[in-house]
């Protein structure tokens, strides 16, 4: 577990010096990221920050300024996503229109057994479309840090590349289990932010505030793993 934990410290202290220590840059990060969300996405200037710190090598966070650059890379990092999570909505919409049509014919006659196998084929598609969205997301996150490094877009749709990265470096089981630890820690923070809602308004503004410290985090895990480090 050490090098897992070693990941995370560095993680950590990645955000601690160049965030925490340093708030006018976190205030900054705040207001780019409520910017994005009340834009919703249109202005993405604060995908465009982690694009940056995805191209940063070393361990000083970079600066938050060239706001049209931040906003250009933050369009890369959309048009990224979007073209990554094609095949998953393509299978989920391929069979919600099959478990639909069960259950249309099966109120227009009355069989029950229309509305079950609707029912199934659904539940079989969302199952279906989660593991691609899985596997999917595996590659994904590496390939945001490969783009980043490049400059140059398509550079993330290089599979080859980047699974060959991960396999020379971290090591195929290594990133899984370290993907998984991501995603624990990812649902406990959820669940505490979830109990903050039920006081008006704290849940949101410690999300708001929490929520540009996080999004480095785990850009720099990812940075990290691609660096095969520390």
């Amino acid at each position: 577990m050490t090098q897992y934990s070693a990941i995370l410290s560095n993680a950590s202290e990645f955000v601690k010096n160049g965030l925490i220590d340093k708030w006018k840059r976190w205030i900054l990060l705040i207001i780019l990221s409520i910017i994005q969300i009340f834009t919703i996405n249109i202005v993405p200037l604060f995908s465009g920050y982690l694009v940056r710190v995805y191209g940063t090598e070393g361990d000083t966070a970079p600066e938050v300024d060239q706001y049209g650059k931040l906003f250009i890379d933050g369009w890369k990092l959309n048009i990224v996503t979007i073209l990554y999570m094609i095949p998953a909505l393509i299978v989920a919409l391929f069979f919600g229109v099959i478990a639909i049509l069960p259950l249309i014919f099966g109120e227009l006659s009355g069989g029950k057994m229309a509305e079950v196998s609707g029912l199934l084929l659904g539940s079989i598609g969302i199952l279906i479309a989660f593991i691609i969205f899985i596997l999917i997301t595996l590659v994904m996150n590496m390939g945001f840090v490969h783009f980043s490094r490049s400059g140059h877009m398509m550079d993330a749709f290089s599979i080859g590349s980047i699974t060959a990265k991960i396999q020379e470096g971290i090591g195929w089981g290594s990133y899984i289990l370290m993907w998984i630890i991501v995603w624990i820690l990812m649902l406990i923070l959820a669940i505490i932010l979830l109990g903050l809602t039920m006081i008006p308004v704290l849940g949101w503004i410690v999300g708001l505030i929490i929520a540009p410290l996080w999004s480095v985090f785990i850009a720099k895990i990812y940075c990290n793993i691609y660096d095969n480090r520390p």
